[in-house]
């Protein structure tokens, strides 16, 4: 049982390494893409909970559970911060002017 949850849990570990790839991807980390790649992770931890089998391990649906709650503290944290709207503002504004 133990070879099979670690074999179920690497393959989600994909998409956290993806997200890490995309927020790694500039020199400095980009407000407007924050929002997305915590949504996509979001998603992921959704569907993966949705596809669950019964005979899951409490610990691992717990664990998930955590990570997607987690998620959602920062989505909101950058939801309401001012900076956030203002770099997309920024972004529009650069965007408009090319």
């Amino acid at each position: 049982e133990d070879w099979s949850s670690i074999t179920m849990v690497s393959s989600w570990l994909k998409s956290f390494c993806s997200a890490t790839t995309q927020m790694s991807a500039t020199k400095a980390p980009m407000l407007s893409t924050t929002l997305a790649v915590f949504h996509g992770l979001q998603d992921d931890i959704k569907t993966i909970l949705h596809s669950l089998a019964m005979n899951v391990s409490p610990v691992i649906k717990k664990g998930l559970l955590d990570a997607h709650e987690k998620l959602s503290e920062y989505y909101y944290k950058y939801d309401e911060s001012p900076f956030y709207t203002w770099a997309a503002c920024m972004s529009f504004y650069h965007f408009c002017r090319c």
